[in-house]
């Protein structure tokens, strides 16, 4: 899974890294000048950015469960009716029509729905 927020939080997560690196060499650099009071210091430090990259996780995964979409059988999905289609739905049609072939997934059919409003704005609604 893809989008601003996990790769915004990765992003993070690799700056957590690379603090966590310099806080464990200054760590050593520390205790071969046995400097109790800096190195204190840093081990509150490294236990402060344990416990940011342990809260980006937990808020990770909160935003993937989230945005977990529930299992539907093909029964259940067969059995649906027009209002209740989703956009797996959509494109398992369009999987099926004159566009087989193609590869159709949900998010292209997302992406496809998301450009309609520029699409009616530009050229106007079809009228019947």
């Amino acid at each position: 899974m893809s989008d601003f927020y996990t790769d915004s939080a990765r992003r993070r997560l690799e700056q957590i890294e690379a603090e966590r690196a310099a806080a464990r060499a200054d760590l050593a650099a520390y205790r071969t000048n046995s400097d109790y009071d800096s190195a204190a210091q840093i081990i509150q430090q490294l236990a402060d950015l344990d416990r940011q990259a342990a809260n980006l996780h937990d808020l990770w995964n909160a935003h993937v469960n989230a945005n977990r979409q529930p299992y539907v059988s093909d029964e259940q999905r067969a059995a649906r009716q027009p209002h209740e289609l989703d956009a797996q739905d959509l494109a398992n049609m369009m999987n099926g029509s004159k566009y087989r072939g193609h590869g159709f997934s949900a998010d292209d059919y997302y992406r496809l729905r998301s450009g309609l409003p520029l699409y009616q704005a530009a050229r106007g609604r079809e009228q019947k």
